[in-house]
C-alpha cells in the first residue's frame, strides 16, 4: 500500500493542519485562519478525505486512547499499548477505502488502528512497555536511549525513553543529473531530472528503532564480548538494524538506499555525519488536538 509522493507541497486549509501547529501545551501556535504548507503524508489526502481523517483520529482519541502527533516527521505515537505508525501508512490505507472511510471516519480509523496493533508491517513499530525497569552497563533508560542516539550522529533523533523509541529524520543528498552523459537518451535524461525532483519534494523520511530490541541485541552481545566498550556494541547492533531493516526497525515510507546510507554511513563511524541528517522534536504526550 505504499504509494509515493509525487507532489510538492500546497496551501493547506483544514482542521489538521491548525491542529498540527498546536504546541505542546495545547496552544495554538499561530493564527488558525493561516495557511501552512502541507506535509507529504497529508498530499495522500484530499481536502475532503483529509477532514475524514481527522475526524476519525480525533473521535479515535477521545474514546480514551492517548496519542500524539509529529506531523512534520511523519509519526503518529500510540500510548496504550505503545507503538508508532506511520501516517504515510495511514494516509493512504485510509484513502484507499473511498467512499466507505468518507461515509464512517471514525470506524474506519478504529478499523485501522487495530490492523495496525494487530501484527507489525513497514511502518507500524510495536513497543514494550516498561522496556528497561534496571540498569544496563550503568545505563538506565534514559542514558540507553542517549547512548543510542549518539550512535546515529549525537545530536540526531528525537528520544522517547518512557516508550522505549528512537525517531531520526533522514534527508538523503540528491544528485543532480546532467545532460552531458555520453550516449544516454534524451528521454531517460528528462526522467533522470524529473526523479532527482520528486526525491526533493519527498522531504525527510523518518526512521523508527525500537529501543527494546535493541537492548535484547545489546545483552546478546554483551554476554559474547563482556570487555567490549557499550558504544561500539551500539554501534555494531545498529549498522546490522539499519542493514537488515529490522525486526525493531521500520521508516514511515520505503527508505531509498541513499536514505540507509546515511544514518549507516553515521553509525558505522561513530561520528556525526552532520550531512543529510535533520531532526525535529514531537510534541508531547496528551497534546489536545480539539
Amino acid at each position: 500500500m505504499w504509494i509515493a509522493v509525487t507532489v510538492v507541497a500546497a496551501a493547506v486549509i483544514g482542521a489538521l493542519a491548525w491542529w498540527l501547529r498546536r504546541d505542546s501545551a495545547g496552544g495554538d501556535a499561530g493564527d488558525a485562519g493561516g495557511a501552512e504548507p502541507r506535509q507529504g503524508w497529508e498530499l495522500r489526502l484530499t481536502t475532503e478525505s483529509e477532514a475524514a481523517f481527522t475526524e476519525g483520529l480525533r473521535a479515535y482519541r477521545d474514546a480514551g486512547n492517548p496519542l500524539d502527533v509529529a506531523g512534520e516527521q511523519g509519526v503518529l505515537t500510540v500510548y496504550e499499548p505503545p507503538r508508532l505508525i506511520s501516517l504515510h501508512l495511514l494516509a493512504d490505507a485510509f484513502a484507499a477505502r473511498g467512499n466507505a472511510a468518507m461515509h464512517d471516519p471514525q470506524g474506519t480509523f478504529a478499523a485501522l488502528m487495530a490492523w495496525c496493533a494487530d501484527t507489525e508491517r513497514p511502518g507500524v513499530l510495536h513497543l514494550r512497555p516498561g522496556w528497561l525497569e534496571e540498569e544496563v552497563d550503568g545505563m538506565d533508560r534514559a542514558r540507553f536511549a542517549a547512548a543510542v542516539r549518539e550512535v546515529v550522529g549525537g545530536g540526531a533523533g528525537v528520544c522517547h525513553a518512557e516508550v522505549g523509541s528512537l525517531q531520526v529524520a533522514v534527508t538523503a543528498p540528491v544528485e543532480e543529473a546532467t545532460p552531458h552523459v555520453n550516449g544516454k537518451p534524451v528521454a531517460a535524461l528528462a526522467k533522470d531530472l524529473l526523479d532527482g525532483a520528486v526525491q526533493r519534494s519527498r522531504g525527510a523520511n523518518t526512521m523508527m528503532l525500537d529501543l527494546a530490541r535493541v537492548l535484547d541485541h545489546f545483552r546478546d552481545v554483551r554476554d559474547k564480548q563482556p570487555d567490549a566498550a557499550a558504544g561500539e556494541l551500539l554501534r555494531e547492533i545498529v549498522a546490522r538494524l539499519v542493514a537488515s531493516g529490522g525486526p525493531g526497525l521500520t521508516w514511515v515510507r520505503p527508505p531509498t538506499e541513499e536514505e540507509r546510507q546515511v544514518v549507516l554511513t553515521a553509525a558505522e563511524s561513530g561520528r556525526e555525519s552532520g550531512r543529510g541528517t535533520e531532526t525535529e522534536t514531537g510534541t508531547g504526550a496528551g497534546a489536545d488536538p480539539s
